[in-house]
This record gives structure tokens, sequence and C-alpha cells, in this order.
């Protein structure tokens, strides 16, 4: 349990720091704004703060929360991060994705979601750093992002544990 809930404490502080705090070229902040900003971190704050709530005070409904919303934010960064490094959506995918990329960015007014996306990774993200080499799609992700997502799946993957833990006492 105790795995589970400092997984979860640095993830949410890693995300809320690399969103707010400017560490240029490591990530893009100075180039969002304020506004962009604190809605991101404040949703964020609030989706990534419920999974510790539940498991430091025992709320098993809070922790049931965390063993999927741990699993749906990797699928959702695959979505937003990875599937548009790889490849770009087309024919018969296009539609799908940029449904399931509206839904994961909540770019649900864009007729074009991986258009949106694309230009505003461009201006947010350009010129920071990446160990990767541009892929066949728009997206290309920063070492910022990289570090982010594989803290996500190592949460993901100890949250579970740490429920049946707390489960078979």
């Amino acid at each position: 349990m105790r795995v589970a809930v400092l997984c979860q404490l640095l993830l949410l502080a890693y995300h809320q720091t690399t969103t707010l705090v400017d560490l240029y070229p490591f990530n893009g902040v100075r180039n969002s704004s304020p506004r962009e900003r604190f809605i991101e971190a404040g949703i964020n704050a609030l989706l990534m703060c419920l999974a510790p709530i539940g498991f430091i005070f025992g709320i098993r409904s809070l922790m049931l929360y965390g063993v999927v919303y741990y699993f749906l934010l990797v699928l959702f960064e695959l979505i937003i991060w990875w599937i548009p490094f790889f490849t770009r959506p087309k024919g018969r995918w296009h539609a799908p994705y940029n449904l399931a990329l509206a839904l994961a960015t909540t770019a649900f007014a864009q007729k074009d979601a991986l258009a949106d996306w694309s230009a505003r990774h461009m201006r947010v993200h350009k010129g920071t750093l990446t160990p990767l080499r541009p892929g066949k799609g728009p997206i290309l992700p920063n070492l910022e992002h990289i570090i982010l997502h594989f803290w996500t799946a190592i949460t993901a993957l100890v949250t579970p544990e740490g429920y049946r833990a707390l489960a078979t006492r």
C-alpha cells in the first residue's frame, strides 16, 4: 500500500511541477498561457489526488477509482502522445482516432482533434528536450512526458496491488 501511495503522490507532484514551473528546455511551460497551465494543473490535481486520499484514509471507492483511473490515464497518454508519434491515423482509422483523441484532450469543439493537438503541441513543446528522433506522425514526445508516462505506467501497475493488500486486511 505504501508503494502505491508513494507512486501516486510522486506522480501528482511531478505533474504539477512540470505543468506550473518553467523548466525550459525540459518543459514548454513558457509557451503556454497562465490560463492553460492553471486549468491543466487544477483538473489533474483533482483527478490525481482522489486515489491517494482513498488509500491514506481507507476509502474503498476512491481506492477503486485509482485502480481504474491510472490505467485510463495510461490509455489517454498512448492516444495523445504515442499513437501520433508512431503514425498519423488516416483513412477509416482517422475518424475513430479523432474521436478518441477529442475525448482524451477534451477538444470536442474541434473538427479535427489531431490537427488541433498537433498545432498545440508545436506551440507549447517545440524546442524542448527529447531523446527521440521524429516518428511517422506529427507528435514528438519530449523527455518531460516520457518520464511522466513511464511513472504513470508504474503507478498503474502498483495501485491494484496496493488495493489488494488493503482488501485482504
